[in-house]
């Protein structure tokens, strides 16, 4: 439904804009008689382009920071443990347990060199690692106090990459010397009474069903941010998680690239390899995973649908009662035009052309003044309180150097409604009968 309005849209740009060039060409003296009789009466006309522009610049601010907020989503999305790209064991996702021990990787080195020999597929990688996620009880016996955590094993090397948005409160991250040391959630650290320097033991239970214990020192606390996952998080270096589950396996592989619109060429490419070399592996993009991402955005999609609505609502009953207040007032003057001999053809193209103009003014004004707009506010951002399910604000702005669609619609929006609501005024304009026209006081 989108995708047909977007191209009715524009061929309604087109058509208008074909109409003022053909104009401008062979009768420039319309151009001329249009300025002037929608500027015969400057205060409806400045309140009808004031109008436009405050709505366009409202859907251009609006639409940015709904851009900013997707971008900022989805790059957290990605960087908190998910990556781009992820790649399990057949029948990982189908067993319905994200931390299912019983369908592992378990050649993660022949299969992460694999991936590296491509050159497609290196070139646009940022870093490949291997992660392994369980689960289990940790506890502070000395306080007397268990809480259940649920642990993921990552390389200390590629954890600032993929947890860059995790900011550390307390202590340092990872490290690739000190395999006891781990990081807490900040939810977990507050239940535990847990901080940096103490230790505190984990129980898990292995692959086999067999129960396994360690004691590790706390070296850092880290906040994402998402209050779910804060409260449960326990991140350990691989090579200790997988010594403490008695495996060499991974749970999956993730790729973080070096550009996200690479994902699905990136993604096609490995789904290629695994099957080449017959490997029994599924790969799936962020975008399959990421189900709180795509909830986010269809609702902000929503809010926008709605705001664009009302806002073209307004703007077409702006300048359809400028544009019918026009042809009431100059009825006997439409007169005179048709008696001297002009089609009504003629006529209701005046009036449309009007409304073309005045489109025209106003999506300058918009696009020109939501700039405006859109760089103060960048300048520092505006506060926003947490977002629901997260535990801290963020600084908004508004995106308008990534995405060229939002110029086009706040350069449609106002163009658009102006040559909707025109079209009946011109009508009414065409049709007036001569001899009543002439007697209308």
């Amino acid at each position: 439904m989108s995708n047909i309005l977007f191209w009715v849209a524009n061929i309604l740009i087109v058509w208008s804009l074909c109409i003022v060039f053909i104009t401008l060409v062979r009768k420039p003296t319309d151009i001329r008689y249009t300025f002037l009789n929608l500027f015969r009466h400057r205060r409806r006309s400045a309140v009808t382009l004031i109008a436009i522009t405050l709505g366009g610049v409202a859907v251009f601010i609006f639409g940015g920071f709904v851009d900013y907020s997707f971008y900022a989503l989805r790059e957290q999305t990605i960087r908190t443990n998910l990556g781009h790209i992820q790649i399990y064991q057949q029948g990982y996702m189908a067993n319905g347990n994200s931390r299912s021990l019983q369908f592992t990787i378990k050649d993660y080195a022949p299969v992460k060199a694999t991936l590296l020999a491509d050159p497609f597929i290196a070139e646009q990688t940022k870093t490949i690692t291997g992660q392994l996620e369980f689960s289990g009880i940790i506890s502070q016996y000395d306080k007397g106090i268990s809480t259940f955590f649920a642990g993921v094993g990552i390389e200390p090397q590629t954890s600032l990459l993929l947890g860059a948005l995790d900011s550390i409160i307390s202590g340092s991250d990872l490290s690739a010397v000190k395999p006891l040391n781990i990081t807490l959630g900040s939810g977990v650290s507050s239940m535990l009474s847990a901080g940096y320097d103490d230790w505190i033991d984990l129980l898990v239970v292995n692959p086999e069903g067999g129960q396994n214990a360690m004691s590790a020192q706390v070296r850092g606390v880290f906040r994402s941010g998402i209050k779910d996952y804060d409260d449960t998080a326990v991140k350990i270096p691989l090579a200790t998680a997988q010594h403490l589950l008695q495996t060499q396996d991974v749970s999956k592989i993730i790729l973080l690239l070096q550009d996200t619109s690479q994902t699905q060429a990136v993604l096609q490419r490995v789904r290629a390899l695994i099957k080449e070399n017959n490997l029994p592996l599924e790969a799936h993009s962020w975008d399959e995973l990421a189900i709180f991402y795509h909830q986010v955005v269809n609702l902000f999609e929503g809010i926008f649908l709605f705001i664009k609505t009302i806002v073209s609502i307004i703007v077409v009953f702006m300048i359809g009662n400028t544009l019918m207040m026009n042809v009431i007032e100059r009825t006997r003057e439409i007169a005179t035009l048709r008696a001297l001999g002009l089609s009504k053809a003629y006529i209701g193209r005046l009036f449309i052309l009007e409304g073309i103009i005045i489109g025209i003014i106003g999506a300058i004004l918009s696009v020109g003044l939501g700039l405006i707009v859109a760089m103060i506010i960048n300048i520092n951002g505006v506060p926003m309180p947490p977002s629901p399910g997260y535990t801290r604000g963020y600084l908004a702005f508004v995106m308008w150097d990534r995405d060229m669609h939002l110029f086009w619609f706040s350069c449609a929006l106002p163009l658009v409604t102006a040559l909707i609501a025109s079209i009946i005024p011109s009508r009414r304009a065409a049709n007036l009968v001569i001899a009543e026209a002439f007697r209308f006081v």
